[in-house]
């Protein structure tokens, strides 16, 4: 090829690739895609999230405050900020400049009490630290204090976003696994309650003995980021969880869910046809049913208590729906301790493994339970499913672990059995179900009974003998919702009092959140909450045993390569061109 040719064809070539570079460049302005080669999908958003971005109206604003110098000790926390800015700059991919974030250091002024000052503005807006002891690569030990958390306003409404959802103490790596997981989830569960502007509605019956609204705050202030939350009583009302029409011939539900927790008197047959038909209607329901009866605080003043089963009429709709609450006493190898008085001159406490209060990690793939933390149980009973006549789908959600058994009552228990070592093999009646979850059309409780044909036929009652499509939760023990109370003050719901300085929470409050926001079918939300990332994180051991080799590998062996090629290629250049041609 000549000179002139050569030239053209270069010409040719470069101009054909400019004009290839800009018709991609204008196609991509219609053409939206991302390529995620993660094997997991770590960085592909759920529908539900993309569909939300992409009615985003206004700006969301994010101040993340996992910022700073991370001592060397600290890579997990540098990993979860990298990863959270991964997220943020995918959320941002979707909802483009509606997306906006900083990264804010908390100990960045130099000055002590500036810093100190700020640091406890984060603390009062609910920013709670986390106050390390890292040992970096060289043993020295460093303290740090780190806010794993993010503010996200809109429309001058902030939320908290917690990036380490869980508390609960486990190694660094998987702790931060299950953080990465609910990245996803927690940017977007914060973004839809900073847009709700219409909040479902949520019953809890009042009456039976139910735990006081004290008891319940912590469940119930959660709940009211999501539903307008009411308290209700029966009194006689056929209409307590639902209304009518003036004609009074349409009939519709008020609540979209209802909650019965921890009843200790039985409901009465116009109780439980209130409850039927608001099922039949449609309404969700999440039972938590003591069916044993015990006293704990007989069991703190004298030692000891009975277990004795009891009536309480919920067991029998229940029943008839799909699920029996067995009158059984669960007990579990895997459980939290209970403070035993010791006599002397001055009342001493000591910890014992108290196998009536089950720490249970779920293990079933359900996305109402998938990838939580162990919830924390006391005196819990089993729950079996049952045959019925309607068709119906029933899951179980949650069942004790392999080192578990079950007592059945009335039955006598005592304080000092913490204090009795027991066999391991004892505990010989593994995996019983403790938690179900019914779904479909449902049967009355009152269809194979007699009612007088002025409920039949009554227009005003609107009865029905099977029900539209609906939702039932039915869990052995209605002290998994109760948060602890501490000097007349209610403590977070999960928080162990014998180990509140050592931060253990249980995931109470994340399953019954679950349980709702399943029962009022915002299941895009769980289905973020479920989903599974794999990190693949270097062993620490080996990074240290072999911190020198892999040094001098990595900064030697590239410029060998480099000067061994500068050889090679000055090698095969002489001998191609160093050959002196005689005349």
């Amino acid at each position: 090829m000549s000179t002139k040719n050569k030239k053209r064809s270069d010409l040719i070539n470069l101009t054909l690739g400019l004009f290839i570079v800009v018709i991609v460049n204008v196609l991509s302005q219609y053409a939206f895609t991302r390529l995620d080669l993660t094997s997991e999908k770590r960085y592909t958003l759920s529908t539900s999230t993309k569909e939300m971005l992409g009615k985003l109206d206004d700006l969301v604003y994010f101040k993340v405050y996992l910022e700073g110098d991370f001592p060397q000790g600290a890579g997990d926390y540098k990993r979860l900020r990298d990863e959270t800015k991964i997220m943020l700059d995918e959320f941002r991919a979707y909802a483009g400049d509606k997306i906006q974030y900083e990264f804010i250091d908390p100990g960045e002024n130099p000055d002590p009490k500036e810093r100190e000052k700020f640091q406890k503005q984060l603390y009062s807006e609910g920013l709670i630290p986390h106050i390390e002891n890292f040992t970096d690569d060289n043993g020295a030990q460093v303290v740090q204090r780190l806010f794993p958390w993010a503010i996200a306003s809109y429309h001058g409404l902030n939320v908290l976003v917690p990036l380490m959802g869980s508390n609960t103490p486990k190694p660094n790596e998987v702790q931060l696994n299950h953080s990465v997981e609910g990245l996803e989830y927690e940017i977007s569960n914060a973004m839809r309650k900073l847009q709700m502007h219409v909040k479902p509605k949520v019953a809890i019956t009042m009456g039976h003995g139910e735990p006081d609204t004290l008891e319940l705050n912590d469940l119930v202030k959660s709940l009211r980021e999501y539903y307008d939350v009411d308290f209700v009583k029966f009194n006689g009302n056929l209409n307590a969880f639902r209304d009518t029409m003036q004609k009074a011939d349409q009939i519709f539900n008020k609540y979209k869910a209802v909650i019965v927790d921890g009843p200790d008197s039985a409901f009465t047959p116009e109780e439980l046809f209130i409850l039927d038909q608001f099922v039949m209607y449609g309404g969700k329901a999440l039972f938590l049913i003591d069916p044993v009866y015990t006293s704990m605080d007989s069991l703190s003043m004298t030692g000891m208590t009975l277990g004795i089963p009891r009536q309480l009429g919920i067991e029998e709709l229940t029943f008839r729906y799909g699920a029996r609450l067995n009158t059984t006493l669960v007990e579990d190898l895997y459980c939290a301790d209970i403070a035993i008085p010791q006599e002397g001159p001055q009342t001493q406490f000591v910890a014992a493994p108290w196998y009536y209060s089950p720490t249970i990690l779920p293990s079933e793939n359900n996305p109402i339970v998938k990838n939580l933390d162990r919830i924390k149980f006391d005196f819990l009973s089993t729950v079996d499913t049952v045959e019925t006549s309607a068709n119906i789908k029933k899951t179980i959600l949650i069942r004790t672990s392999d080192k578990s058994r079950y007592q059945r009552t009335p039955t006598r228990i005592s304080l000092q059995m913490a204090m009795v070592e027991r066999d391991p093999r004892s505990f010989n009646k593994p995996n019983e179900p403790v938690a179900v979850l019914l779904e479909g059309k449902f049967d009355s409780y009152f269809k194979n009974k007699f009612l007088p044909d002025t409920i039949k036929n009554s227009k005003l009652i609107g009865y029905r003998a099977q029900g539209d499509s609906s939702k039932i939760i039915v869990v052995g023990d209605g002290d998994v919702a109760r948060n602890p109370i501490y000097k007349g003050k209610p403590l977070p719901l999960g928080l162990d009092l014998m180990n509140r300085m050592n931060r253990n929470f249980y995931a109470n409050k994340d399953f019954l959140l679950n349980c709702m926001n399943y029962l009022c079918d915002d299941k895009g939300l769980l289905s973020v909450r479920s989903r599974e990332v794999t990190l693949r994180l270097l062993d620490r051991g080996k990074i240290k045993d072999h911190r020198l080799k892999w040094q001098m590998i990595n900064t030697l062996v590239p410029v060998a390569l480099i000067i061994a090629f500068g050889f090679l290629r000055f090698y095969l250049r002489r001998r191609k061109y160093g050959t002196i041609v005689s005349s």
